[in-house]
């Protein structure tokens, strides 16, 4: 009987071991591990029954209460650690302290998905053991924290063919977006990607912004240094759709058009061409216009009618030349609160720039929206060999450099009478946004600093999409530490040989030297 009794204990520990073992190798082998684990305490339970007299006296030694006091404490420590997973669980907060902040979502992405204005569906096609599926997860982790409107599906294209082709999926780490009827998918889901495809599941409404030709204005699909390509790529990542628009071949704007872009003309806008522009506005239109310095752009007289004045000069910063750039390649970082900019902290770099200045106009309300460096000047003497700031000439800075004009286009007439006055809802706003270069949005200088943002801000501002108003996703720098056979033989022989034969050779040393005591 005394071997049966020895032979359960050791039974016990057994099959608590491989109950263990199985749990974290093969938890879907999960009857197995219930079976183990039964065994392992119904022979523990009946090894205690068996030698009761000897595990009472064990417990009233002096070891068993020394263990009872490490057992107390090492359930108090569960303890607290419990309570403090149970807090980190309910208060849900990230801490990136990778560099770059790798696992950190940009300002648009918190405030598109902390905002969305109805569920979306996402299914992710990755293999189960794909080490791209752990990154796409670590990725869309922050998503599911910022809102609860976010469904999140794995799809194993192995293991589920079906829903696979369901879906019409041919590719691995494809993931399907789904919100009310509107459905897209994305092959590479970075952040921007995921993003932007988030946006235009849950947008109703495709903005249309038109870019002006004729006059010598940067082509949208030029992919040379001062063409707009790659502005107009990121539109269309925002959902918006893009077309060109030659006046004196319309002669009118389009009514689906809710934006007119003026990109850099070279040449004058015709008096015809104007009338077209300035009644499209007071219909409640938008126009970007950016101008560069010395450009016969023509429409000076029209702009002073909404408050706006453009000066011949050329903003000069010898700061500039700290940053690698030329003196008369400003950086600014000045803004004036505005919607355009609230929150915008990263500074633009303009190749080449004119100030823009506010002034009175009836009916039109007029907001600086930023400003060159306190060093700079408004440089009048443009064909000037020696540039200098001359006192009396040139404009010390800060110099305005972009002014927003907006009008309000309410019913003027006829105003409402105090019984629909509180029905009645905020008439449309005519909004004009002008900027003295235009280089600054072009392929080379795009993805410069805030460069991108501050042309994108301004078309969402101006299309009323405020929600799009913010810094964009940056390109996720991940930088693993990488190693030749030499340097991973070092480190595995120092960490997992080394030291710890170490440890083990004291603690031997120490109990060899209390034993002789």
């Amino acid at each position: 009987m005394k071997t049966v009794v020895n032979f359960s204990g050791w039974l016990s520990l057994l099959m608590g071991f491989f109950a263990l073992f199985f749990y974290i190798v093969a938890p879907h082998l999960y009857l197995l591990t219930y079976v183990l684990l039964a065994g392992a305490v119904a022979n523990a339970a009946f090894y205690a029954f068996m030698e009761r007299d000897a595990v009472r006296h064990a417990l009233k030694t002096r070891a068993a209460l020394h263990g009872a006091n490490s057992f107390v404490l090492i359930v108090v420590v569960l303890g607290i650690l419990t309570f403090i997973n149970l807090l980190t669980h309910r208060h849900k907060n990230r801490i990136d302290l990778t560099e770059g902040g790798f696992y950190t979502l940009a300002p648009q992405t918190k405030k598109i998905v902390s905002s969305l204005p109805r569920e979306v569906k996402m299914t992710a096609f990755f293999q189960t053991e794909a080490p791209e599926r752990t990154r796409f997860k670590d990725l869309v982790n922050g998503y599911l924290e910022l809102t609860d409107k976010i469904e999140l599906n794995f799809v194993d294209p192995d293991k589920n063919p079906a829903i696979t082709k369901q879906y019409g999926i041919t590719t691995y780490g494809t993931v399907a977006l789904e919100s009310g009827s509107k459905e897209t998918k994305i092959k590479n889901p970075t952040e921007d990607n995921l993003t932007n495809g988030i946006l235009k599941v849950i947008k109703d409404e495709t903005k249309t912004v038109y870019f002006l030709e004729g006059h010598g204005e940067k082509d949208i699909n030029s992919m040379e240094g001062l063409g707009l390509k790659t502005a107009r790529e990121h539109l269309e990542k925002d959902d918006f759709k893009v077309d060109k628009l030659l006046i004196l071949k319309t002669a009118e704007v389009p009514q689906e058009a809710d934006l007119l872009v003026i990109a850099g003309p070279l040449r004058p806008i015709l008096p015809e061409e104007q009338k077209v522009i300035e009644d499209y506005l007071n219909t409640g239109g938008a126009v970007f216009l950016m101008v560069d310095p010395q450009s016969e752009f023509g429409m000076a007289g029209m702009l002073a009618g909404w408050g706006v004045e453009l000066r011949e000069d050329m903003i000069v910063d010898p700061l500039s030349k700290l940053f690698g750039g030329d003196a008369a390649a400003p950086v600014v970082n000045e803004y004036i609160f505005h919607d355009i900019t609230k929150d915008f902290t990263l500074p633009t770099i303009f190749p080449i720039l004119r100030s823009v200045r506010a002034q009175k106009a009836p009916g039109v309300e007029t907001v600086e929206l930023m400003q060159s460096g306190a060093n700079s000047w408004a440089e009048s003497q443009l064909g000037s060999s020696k540039v200098r700031f001359d006192p009396g000439e040139d404009v010390k800075g800060p110099v305005p450099i972009g002014v927003v004009a907006t009008r309000d286009l309410g019913q003027k007439d006829s105003p409402p009478s105090p019984a629909t006055e509180e029905a009645a809802k905020p008439g449309p706003k005519a909004r004009l946004v002008v900027l003295g270069d235009s280089d600054f949005a072009s392929n080379t200088y795009f993805n410069f600093s805030g460069n991108g943002d501050l042309f994108l801000n301004t078309i969402s501002w101006l299309a009323e999409e405020e929600n799009l108003i913010s810094i964009r996703p940056r390109e996720r720098k991940h930088n693993p530490v990488q190693l030749t056979g030499a340097e991973g033989s070092a480190l595995f022989l120092l960490g997992t040989i080394l030291f710890p034969s170490m440890v083990l050779a004291v603690g031997v040393t120490r109990w060899w030297k209390r034993r002789r005591l």
